[in-house]
C-alpha cells in the first residue's frame, strides 16, 4: 500500500475519537490550559524512535507473523509468550477506551444509555471486521484522519465567527483565565502535565506500542523497509490534529463564556467533563453538518475498535489457537474459527468499557494514559531487551516482577502516570541485564 496511506491510518489510530473529544474537554474544564502540547511532543518524538529502531527488522524478517514471534526468536518462547499476554492487556485496556469514548458522544447526542451506545458500537465493529481487512481499515483511517482535522478547522473557525469578542479580547480574556499556559517545568513527579512528562514519559510509552502487532501490520503492508520508514516518520509530523483540538478547546472556553451553558447540564459536565464537546456539536452547530461530525466520530470509532479487534483475533488465531489447540487445521477452519475468537473479544470489550466508565469522572484523556501505564513500561521493557537480545525466560521473569511492583509503588505515591513506563522499563531491563551478566560470570 502506499506510504502516505499507511502514515495516515497510523496517526488516526493513534488520535481517533479520543482526541477529538477528550483534548477540547482538557482545555476547557476549570483549570485546564494548553499544557497537552507537551505530551503531543512526546507523542511526536515515539513514532520517530519506532521508526528508527523497529522498521527495518519487522519489515525483513518474514520468518516471523507476529511481535511476539519477534520476541521469542530475539530472546525464548516464554519471554515470547509473557509479552503476548501484556500485550492482550494493552490492547483490551485501549479497545475499551475507545468504545468509551465513542458511546459516551453518542449517549450524549441520542440520550441513550452508555452500555446500549457500547454494544451497537461493539456490534457494528464485529461486522466491520468480518466484511473488510486491513486494507479497508487503512483506507477508513486515512479517509477519516482528513474528516477530523477538517471537522476540528471547520469548529474553530465556526465558534470563531459567533463570539461578539475580537481576537485580541479572546486571548487577553483565556490569557486572564490561565488557558494559555503551554509549558510546566516543574519537577515534581506528582505533578502529570509538563514538559519532562512529555518528553520522556510520553515517549517511552508511544515508543511501548512498537511490540503490537498493530505496529508489525502497517510496518508490512508497506511497499519496502523504506516506505514504513517514511510512513512512521511523516505520522509523526501529522500530529497537527490533536493541535486543531486545543485550539478548539480554547475557542470552546470563550465561546460557553459568551453563552453560558444550562445550569442542568453543567451538573452532568462536573461528573463527565469530556460531554462538552460532543454537547457543542449536538446543540450548536448546524443539523446538517453535526451529523457529518456524529457520522465521523461513530466510523472513527468503529475503524480504531476493528483495528484493535482484527490485532487480537491475528494473534489469538496464530500464537494461541494454532499453537496449542489445534496445529493441522486448513485455512477455511482457521478463518471460521478467527470470527468466532473475534466475536468473542467483543464481547469481552464491552465489559471491560462498562468497568472503565467507573472512572469517567477522572476524565478520558487521563484514563487513557493512565490504564495503560500499568503495563506499557513491561511491554517496552521487553521489546528492547529483544532488540537488543538481551537475557532469557529466567531473568525476564525478576525483570517484569520488579518493573510491575514499581508501577505499583508509583501508583500507590501518586506519581504522576507518564513516569510510570520509563521507570519501570529501566528498571526492568538493568536487572535483566545484570542478572544475565551475573549468571554468565558465575558459569
Amino acid at each position: 500500500m502506499p506510504w502516505w496511506a499507511v502514515s495516515a491510518s497510523i496517526t488516526a489510530t493513534a488520535i481517533s475519537s479520543v482526541t477529538f473529544i477528550t483534548v477540547p474537554a482538557y482545555v476547557f474544564k476549570s483549570g485546564g490550559d494548553i499544557g497537552y502540547i507537551q505530551i503531543i511532543f512526546g507523542l511526536m518524538l515515539g513514532k520517530v524512535l519506532t521508526a528508527l529502531l523497529f522498521v527495518k527488522p519487522y519489515f525483513e524478517d518474514r520468518s516471523v507473523d507476529t511481535t511476539y514471534d519477534y520476541i521469542s526468536a530475539q530472546i525464548d518462547r516464554p519471554v515470547g509468550n509473557f509479552s503476548m499476554l501484556l500485550g492482550i492487556i494493552l490492547t483490551s485496556i485501549n479497545g475499551g477506551l475507545r468504545v468509551l469514548t465513542t458511546a459516551l458522544v453518542l449517549s450524549v447526542i441520542t440520550g441513550w444509555s452508555l452500555p446500549l451506545c457500547a454494544a451497537g458500537i461493539v456490534g457494528f465493529a464485529v461486522l466491520w471486521s468480518i466484511l473488510g481487512g486491513l486494507k479497508m481499515v487503512i483506507w477508513t483511517d486515512f479517509i477519516l484522519f482528513g474528516i477530523f482535522t477538517l471537522g476540528a478547522i471547520f469548529a474553530i473557525l465556526y465558534m470563531s465567527n459567533q463570539l461578539d469578542m475580537s481576537m485580541t479580547e479572546a486571548f487577553i480574556w483565556l490569557d486572564k483565565e490561565s488557558k494559555l499556559v503551554m509549558f510546566d517545568f516543574s519537577v515534581d513527579p506528582q505533578t502529570t502535565y509538563t514538559i519532562w512528562a512529555g518528553l520522556i514519559g510520553a515517549t517511552i510509552g508511544n515508543l511501548a506500542l512498537a511490540s503490537s502487532q498493530g505496529t508489525m501490520q502497517r510496518v508490512r503492508a508497506c511497499r519496502s523497509a523504506a516506505d514504513a520508514y517514511k510512513a512512521y516518520i511523516v505520522a509523526a509530523l501529522l500530529y497537527i490534529t490533536p493541535l486543531c483540538m486545543i485550539v478548539a478547546g480554547l475557542a470552546l472556553s470563550v465561546f460557553y463564556h459568551e453563552n453560558p451553558l444550562p445550569s442542568e447540564f453543567l451538573v452532568e459536565l462536573a461528573a463527565e467533563p469530556d460531554r462538552i464537546f460532543p454537547y457543542f456539536i449536538a446543540n450548536e452547530i448546524p443539523s446538517g453538518l453535526s451529523i457529518i461530525f456524529i457520522i465521523s466520530i461513530f466510523a472513527a470509532g468503529i475503524s480504531t475498535l476493528d483495528t484493535y479487534l482484527t490485532e487480537i483475533t491475528d494473534v489469538s488465531i496464530s500464537n494461541i489457537y494454532m499453537r496449542f489447540i489445534k496445529k493441522t487445521g486448513s485455512q477455511k477452519h482457521y478463518l471460521h474459527m478467527s470470527r468466532y475468537i473475534l466475536l468473542g473479544w467483543a464481547i469481552f470489550y464491552f465489559f471491560i468499557t462498562l468497568f472503565l466508565s467507573r472512572f469517567t469522572g477522572d476524565g478520558l484523556l487521563d484514563l487513557t494514559f493512565k490504564f495503560p501505564g500499568f503495563v506499557v513500561g513491561s511491554i517496552l521493557g521487553t521489546i528492547i531487551l529483544a532488540r537488543l537480545k538481551i537475557g532469557d525466560w529466567k531473568s525476564y521473569l525478576p525483570g517484569l516482577a520488579l518493573g510491575l511492583f514499581i508501577v505499583y509503588r508509583l501508583h500507590e505515591l501518586n506519581v504522576g502516570f507518564f513516569w510510570w513506563p520509563p521507570s519501570s522499563a529501566l528498571a526492568m531491563i538493568i536487572t535483566v541485564w545484570l542478572i544475565d551478566k551475573m549468571r554468565t560470570l558465575v558459569s
